[in-house]
């Protein structure tokens, strides 16, 4: 196999699909990461970061990840489930 080839298989393992978030109003936002970064955003999200990913998907209505997961759909639960502080 030529180098060309193998660095085209690369970059197929290492790019993904963008998750696509539909916002109020109609709107689409994308954010893009690469191998586990749909587990990664629902880890922070339960860690309380508040990037401004994180605050995308937190407003967010729903979203359409690749594979046709639900990893972000955890996550707008944990961002926008109930804080600690309140009873």
């Amino acid at each position: 196999m030529n180098v060309r080839r193998r660095l085209e298989l690369l970059e197929k393992r290492i790019t993904s699909e963008p998750i696509v978030l539909k916002m109020p109003g109609g709107r689409t936002e994308r954010i893009c990461g690469r191998g586990d970064y749909a587990l990664d955003l629902v880890l922070r999200s339960l860690s309380g970061d508040r990037t401004p990913e994180l605050e995308l998907i937190a407003q967010s209505i729903s979203s359409t990840e690749p594979g046709g997961g639900h990893m972000v759909d955890l996550a707008r639960a944990f961002l926008n489930g109930p804080n600690e502080d309140t009873h």
